[in-house]
C-alpha cells in the first residue's frame, strides 16, 4: 500500500484540484456569502475582507492557486509517525446520500485494532492532526477505494485542511477546545458512528412537523440506511484485513 504522499505526489495535480473543489466548493461559498467560517464555535480560516473586491470567479481562481500552492507544499513535507508507533489505513466504502457523487465514506483505522478485531474496530478522527502525520497514512488498496482515489485524497485533504489551508489556527483549535471541554484535545478521537444518524426508538420524541406514523417510518429508513452503511464498512475492512494477512 501507498502513503497518503505517494499519492499527493503521483496523481495529476489539475485533476486532483478539480475534485477538490466539486466536493468541497462550500467552503468558497461560506466565506464569500457569508463573511464568516464554517461554524464560528470553531477556529476555521480567517475570513479575508479583501475579498469584498472579488468577483465570485476571481475569488475561485484565488481558491484554486491556494490548493496548488498546498499541494507542492504537501510534496515537499517529511513524514512523521503517529504517536505510540500507530500505523494507520484509510478506507472507503458504501453511504447513502441524495447527491449520487457522496455515496461513499471515508474512515482512518490503525491496523494492530484492525486485525485484532476488524468488525468493532474504531474509526478515528482525523482532523486538526498535523500534516506530516497525514502524510503517513497508508491507502487501502481495495478495489472500492482505489476506484475513486481522486476522491479520497481530495477529502484527507479537505478534513486536514479543517482549521486553515496550512492549519494556521490549529493551536488556536486547540486551547478553544481545552477551554469549552476541559481536558486536551485528542485528535485520534473514536467516531461515534451512531450518532450520526439521529435514530429514536422513543415514540414520544417526534421531530417539529412529524406525526407518530411518519416519525417511526423516518426512523425505519435511516436504520435500514445505517445498515446498508454499516455492511459496505464490514465488507471493506474484511477484504482489507485478508489482503494484510496476504490472503489474497
Amino acid at each position: 500500500m501507498k502513503t497518503v504522499k505517494d499519492y499527493i505526489c503521483s496523481l495529476d495535480t489539475k485533476m486532483l484540484v478539480d475534485v477538490f473543489f466539486e466536493t468541497h466548493g462550500e467552503k468558497l461559498y461560506d466565506l464569500y456569502y457569508f463573511n464568516n467560517p464554517e461554524c464560528e464555535d470553531d477556529a476555521h480560516i480567517d475570513y479575508d475582507e479583501s475579498v469584498r473586491d472579488l468577483s465570485v470567479y476571481d475569488y475561485a481562481q484565488a481558491e484554486r492557486k491556494q490548493i496548488y500552492d498546498l499541494i507542492k507544499h504537501l510534496q515537499g513535507l517529511d513524514i512523521t509517525p503517529i504517536p505510540d508507533g500507530k500505523t494507520g489505513i484509510i478506507y472507503a466504502y458504501g453511504k447513502y446520500d441524495i447527491d449520487i457523487r457522496r455515496r461513499w465514506q471515508e474512515r482512518l483505522v490503525f491496523i494492530d485494532e484492525l486485525l485484532a478485531d476488524s468488525e468493532n474496530c474504531k474509526n478515528r478522527n482525523f482532523s486538526a492532526v498535523k500534516f506530516s502525520e497525514v502524510l503517513g497514512y497508508l491507502i487501502a488498496d481495495n478495489k472500492y477505494t482505489q476506484d475513486i482515489i481522486y476522491d479520497v485524497i481530495a477529502y484527507v485533504m479537505r478534513w486536514s485542511t479543517w482549521t486553515g489551508f496550512y492549519q494556521e489556527n490549529n493551536e488556536q483549535f486547540y486551547q478553544r477546545y481545552k477551554k469549552l471541554n476541559g481536558k486536551d484535545f485528542e485528535p485520534y478521537e473514536p467516531i461515534n458512528e451512531e450518532s450520526l444518524y439521529f435514530i429514536s426508538d422513543d415514540p414520544t420524541k417526534i421531530n417539529i412537523n412529524e406525526t407518530a406514523e411518519s416519525q417511526k417510518r423516518l426512523n425505519d429508513i435511516r436504520k435500514a440506511i445505517r445498515e446498508y452503511e454499516m455492511f459496505t464498512m464490514k465488507r471493506e475492512r474484511e477484504i482489507l484485513v485478508r489482503g494484510l494477512r496476504g490472503e489474497v
